[in-house]
């Protein structure tokens, strides 16, 4: 898995959830380019990717994430938060460069 510290990782320029978001997407797709993971009879997808697309229709650039996590089975008669069940992607350190402003 890859450990953060919360109050000395995240960049103290991060606002907002839409930010964090953002954050937490580009940083799974940089230290998780290559993995994949199976979603479906005979497919298979990258777990984590990210990109910046040009929208035509009303001239945006918008950040596009998507992210496929594997969830414990625990989570159906354990308590707890969903998201505490989600498992790691890897043990791959954060790059020092999400970690400043």
């Amino acid at each position: 898995m890859t450990v953060i510290n919360i109050a000395t990782q995240i960049p103290s320029q991060i606002t907002t959830l839409e930010q964090l978001h953002a954050w937490t997407g580009m940083a799974l797709f940089r230290i998780n380019a290559d993995t994949t993971a199976i979603e479906g009879a005979g497919y298979t997808e990258r777990v984590a990717q990210c990109g910046n697309f040009y929208v035509a229709a009303d001239s945006k650039t918008r950040l596009i994430t998507r992210t496929s996590l594997e969830v414990s089975p625990d989570y159906l008669s354990a308590t707890g938060k969903p998201w505490m069940f989600v498992q790691p992607l890897s043990n791959t350190a954060l790059p020092s460069s999400f970690s400043s402003n």
